[in-house]
């Protein structure tokens, strides 16, 4: 709603004038006093400069007249030195006193000055001191004409500092004047700004302070719940068409506000509609803003509170390290979402009333739009029950493993007994097959114990030294750089390195020595790459997505193996949050890359 064009028009004229007179009044007090006050500091300084400049061209000239009757009287050559200083120092002084002079006067007066010294030096000091040495009473009739020049020096001076205090005195009168009449310009400027106020005020009292009058009512009577009131279209031309424009708008806003009230409405039952599908599935969900307040907790994220709905991502249970009696140094995994972070399958244990429950969490950001981030949300699920049941198949592996290794060890024995006593070669044959078929079955139970371990055993981290590690496997393995110092569980690592030198040194080709290098280096994003190549056979190309798969055999004959090898390296690695990929060797062979996050470094690589 705005105001008339005619009564803004005429309250805008007026206001422009009372602004214009406002303006007046402030710039020349401002500027009128700052430049009366500039010129008046500026004469007072030239009065100040000019009247020390006098003072010391009479200080100088006194110095050389004591100079002098002292070498006059004594003949003594040291009282000359205050007579050249002065001398030295007047023609200085003298041209001060003219730049600062502040009027013609006050010039003339200083040259008058100066051509009075000049004829007391010019006939009485300068021949006095152009004497030799050492005759006291030197040129003794000359003081009583020195005395009357100098006398006269000293009178000019006299008139030049009564000049200068004329000077100062005018100045002082000057700037009054100045002042009186400035102020009175600016008297007369604010009685002239007060009769346009007064104007405005009658104007707009007029104009619009009694049309309004009506118009505030009916505001009051809308403000106290009297929706359907309207302006009465009344009073003035102006005040009319205003009331008029007001009563559209009023119009106008009901329609949007039952506009606004149908569509609360649909958001309101589609929140309880997603509500609901949320309350159904059988995953924790919870979302929270971007100042960490909780937004939302469905039936299952609500049922595992004990203490009430939180109210901030503080106010979650403590996230616990799976297995271990310490807290996870992470922050939350909401947290983390909304810090831009994406988490995916971080299993955690909550720790609780009811014992430890596990829980694999993914969280991740919520984005608008433009990619800024609005909030974050995560979903988990409890694997409690499945971690205990992988707990129990773990024992009975383990249980039936050595099961299994009693009879092995035994026939592996007796084999051996009688491969030692039988003298037929085809014997001996036989019972070198049943040999290596006992070793291949006990390859294949510590292998298929160490696949179920890599996914289902606790991590115990601690630190691992990779370069005495990598020595104590093998002393065939050449180490390029330093490796760095992990905080990763040793079992695990020692079981992952063993099985990768073990492949690099078991896929050489027959005649060549094996050429095996770990390495070490900085990976994207602040964690560590860990690098096994060798100069073996390598792997076909078709195969290279599929090494990891468990139970999967590159190589035919020749190469013996149980195809979990590299299944339990990659277990390994994802039980440590990193990743392992299988690529070409350039001039023949194969590259593991293995790469871990920051948290698995306890001593960084060296540089």
């Amino acid at each position: 709603m705005r105001v008339p064009k005619p009564i803004a028009a005429t309250l805008r004229r007026q206001f422009v004038w009372l602004v214009v007179v406002l303006l007046s009044v402030g710039a020349a007090r401002f500027l009128g006093g700052q430049y009366l006050g500039e010129v008046y500091d500026g004469q007072l300084q030239r009065i100040a400069d000019t009247s020390r400049a006098n003072q010391r061209m009479l200080q100088d000239l006194t110095d050389v007249e004591t100079g002098v009757r002292g070498y006059q009287l004594t003949g003594e050559p040291p009282f000359l030195d205050p007579f050249r200083a002065g001398a030295a120092d007047y023609p200085v002084a003298r041209d001060a006193a003219l730049r600062a002079a502040p009027d013609d006067r006050t010039r003339v007066l200083v040259r008058d000055q100066d051509q009075a010294a000049q004829r007391w030096l010019a006939q009485v000091a300068l021949p006095i001191s152009a004497l030799p040495p050492g005759y006291p009473g030197l040129e003794a009739d000359r003081s009583g004409r020195g005395k009357e020049l100098f006398d006269a020096v000293r009178a000019r001076n006299a008139a030049v500092a009564g000049a200068v205090e004329d000077a100062q005195r005018a100045a002082t009168a000057g700037y009054r004047t100045a002042s009186t009449v400035l102020e009175a310009s600016l008297a007369l400027l604010a009685l002239l700004s007060v009769l346009v106020a007064l104007r405005i005020h009658r104007t707009a009292k007029r104009m619009l302070v009694t049309p309004l009058g009506a118009l505030e009512d009916l505001l009051d009577r809308r403000a106290g719940g009297d929706l359907s009131a309207r302006a009465a279209l009344t009073g003035p031309p102006e005040v009319r068409r205003l009331s008029a424009a007001l009563n559209a708008e009023l119009d106008e806003s009901g329609r949007a506000r039952e506009s606004l009230v149908a569509g609360a409405d649909a958001v309101a039952a589609q929140k309880a509609y997603l509500d609901q599908v949320l309350d159904v599935i059988e995953v924790a969900v919870l979302t929270c803003d971007t100042d960490g307040r909780i937004v939302h907790l469905n039936r299952v994220a609500r049922s595992r509170r004990r203490d009430g709905v939180p109210q901030t991502i503080a106010d979650l249970d403590p996230v616990w390290v799976p297995g271990a009696n310490v807290a996870d140094p992470r922050p939350h995994p909401l947290a983390r979402a909304l810090a831009g972070d994406t988490v995916k399958a971080q299993e955690m244990a909550l720790v609780g009333a009811a014992g430890e429950r596990r829980v694999v969490a993914d969280a991740r950001p919520l984005r608008d739009e433009a990619g800024r981030v609005i909030g974050a949300v995560l979903t988990g699920y409890d694997v409690t029950d499945l971690r205990e049941r992988e707990a129990d198949l773990a024992a009975f592996a383990a249980i039936a493993a050595h099961d299994l290794r009693s009879p092995l060890t035994t026939i592996s024995g007796y084999t051996e007994i009688l491969a030692e006593e039988l003298t037929d070669p085809d014997h001996v044959a036989v019972a070198t097959r049943i040999g290596s078929g006992v070793e291949r079955m006990r390859r294949l139970i510590d292998d298929l114990l160490a696949y179920a371990t890599a996914r289902d055993a606790p991590l115990e981290p601690a630190p691992v030294d990779l370069s005495a590690l990598v020595a104590a496997i093998s002393p065939q393995v050449r180490v390029a750089g330093t490796l760095p110092v992990l905080d990763a569980d040793p079992g695990m690592i020692r079981r992952l390195f063993e099985h990768l030198i073990s492949n690099a040194l078991k896929f050489t080709p027959p005649g060549r020595e094996p050429d095996v290098c770990v390495s070490a280096a900085w990976a994207a994003g602040g964690g560590v790459q860990l690098t096994v190549a060798d100069r073996g056979i390598g792997i076909p190309a078709e195969e290279l997505g599929r090494v990891f798969t468990s139970f999967h055999r590159v190589h035919g004959r020749g190469y013996a193996g149980t195809g979990l090898g590299l299944a339990i390296c990659q277990r390994v690695v994802a039980r440590h949050g990193g990743t392992i990929t299988a690529a070409d060797n350039p001039g023949g062979g194969t590259v593991i890359q293995i790469v871990l996050p920051a948290a698995a470094i306890a001593q960084p690589v060296s540089p």
